[in-house]
């Protein structure tokens, strides 16, 4: 007989793990993961080898030409870049003859001008017919393309006078090399034969000497009516080349002959005599060849374009505000009471610019001497026209010299002046540009003169419109 079954025994310890199992197959990609931060920048690859050149492009018709565009904004960018130096000073120099001031100058380009000016106090002093004249050295030598600039001043009784007054001498040199440029203004040197004066230069106010580099100018001719010739059927013209005179005005003589095959030919007048030769206008087209030009063959299709060439040097300073001329004049002297001023050969003092805009002013000054004489209560007016009209706006460009007490011969009072302004609203073209002498309002006619013993100037300028 079996007994009862026993109290269950107690749960035994877990048995030693079992060896790991056979790898199982890979299981399924999981879903991707969200975008990480970007990283930092990595390193930079080195450089692959050039790439062979393409195979040039098919030549096509050329297109259609386009409409005009509409005006560009006038921009003045290059004349922030002026090249130029003020040198003041506030001192009184009592020398009659000699060296007044030095003023170091660096110029960049060979192929620019220099323009300079002196404005200050002058005075000659307790004279009678006494004369002085103050001028421009470069490095020690006086300016020779086109002409000196210098200022003179006369007086014919002045025992008893001691006028300081305010002056202005402005001029262009043209033919200057670029680097180290020592200009001094010195007075004396008359060149006449006149007595030096008692002089002196700067009083009571600052004296300064302005030097800037601008780009040369356009060629300057002065034209004249023509000339018939008895001996010739062409037309002869009167031509002063302004800017490569040299302390004497030459008169060009222009002859169209159509015996001459249609060329025109320049007779240069030196000393009374003329020399004749090709004009350098056609100098290309001669070639010392006689008969008419054959007929040129027709224009060809435009050819492909080339390659780009290398970097240029850098070039001169940009030409907005640079538009300029000036004419001058050794030994004006012109008597006329009423009129346009003309030179020692009967050449007008009208010069012919190119104004490239409209929406531009003309600039324009005189400088060089004025003079009323041998009379009471009495005054002259000188003036500029354009195209043969005072400028309307904003206003006329001319100046007065008025005289009280200079009846029987007692005044003569020579002195260099400066009569400047700027006119607006002149179409862009060919202007002509006049200088003229004529009577005050309210006064009548007396005794002018315009022009003596220097050089005088006209100076034309394009300038950007002003602010509104």
């Amino acid at each position: 007989m079996h007994g009862k079954p026993g109290i269950p025994g107690l749960p035994g310890r877990d048995g030693r793990d079992g060896r790991d199992g056979a790898k199982g197959e890979k299981g399924r990609p999981g879903s991707p993961g969200l975008q990480g931060p970007t990283g930092p920048p990595g390193d930079k690859g080195d450089r692959g080898e050039p790439g062979t050149h393409g195979s040039p492009g098919q030549r096509r018709e050329r297109g259609e030409r386009g409409e005009p565009g509409k005006p560009g904004t006038l921009q003045l960018s290059s004349c922030m870049n002026s090249n130029w130096k003020e040198c003041t000073w506030r001192a009184g120099d009592g020398k009659d003859q000699g060296l007044i001031q030095n003023c170091e100058f660096t110029k960049n380009f060979s192929d620019t001008s220099l323009r300079v000016y002196f404005a200050g106090n002058l005075r000659i002093y307790k004279c009678n017919q006494y004369y002085s004249r103050w001028y421009f050295t470069f490095n020690g030598a006086e300016c020779s393309s086109p002409g000196p600039i210098e200022g003179a001043v006369y007086m014919n009784r002045g025992q008893d006078q001691d006028l300081h007054r305010h002056r202005h001498i402005e001029g262009h040199y043209n033919n200057i090399q670029k680097g180290k440029v020592r200009v001094g203004f010195w007075v004396g040197d008359c060149k006449t034969g006149h007595t030096l004066a008692d002089t002196y230069t700067g009083w009571a106010t600052v004296s300064r000497i302005f030097i800037q580099e601008v780009p040369k100018a356009q060629h300057c001719y002065a034209v004249a009516n023509a000339i018939y010739s008895s001996e010739n059927e062409g037309c002869r013209i009167h031509v002063t080349d302004c800017n490569r005179t040299s302390f004497m005005i030459f008169s060009h003589i222009v002859i169209k002959n159509p015996t001459l095959t249609g060329h025109t030919y320049i007779y240069l007048m030196e000393s009374q005599a003329f020399r004749e030769v090709p004009d350098l206008r056609e100098q290309q087209d001669l070639q010392e060849r006689p008969g008419l030009k054959e007929p040129r063959d027709l224009k060809g299709e435009q050819g492909i374009q080339g390659p780009q060439g290398p970097q240029g040097p850098q070039g001169l300073p940009g030409s907005i505000g640079r538009n300029w001329k000036q004419c001058v004049f050794n030994g004006l002297s012109d008597s006329k009471d009423i009129g346009l001023i003309k030179s020692r050969l009967l050449i007008p003092l009208g010069m012919s610019f190119q104004k490239e805009s409209s929406k531009t002013g003309l600039r324009v000054f005189w400088n060089g001497v004025l003079r009323i004489t041998n009379c009471h209560s009495c005054c002259k007016r000188w003036y500029f026209t354009f195209n043969r009209r005072e400028c309307a706006f904003p206003a006329r460009i001319d100046g007065v010299v008025f005289m009280l007490y200079g009846n029987q011969g007692r005044k003569n009072l020579l002195r260099v002046r400066h009569i400047e302004g700027v006119c607006e609203n002149i179409p862009a073209g060919i202007v002509s540009v006049g200088f003229w002498i004529g009577n005050c309002a309210s006064y009548g006619s007396c005794d002018g003169h315009t022009g003596w013993n220097s050089v005088s100037r006209i100076y034309i300028e394009e300038v950007p419109p002003p602010q509104p």
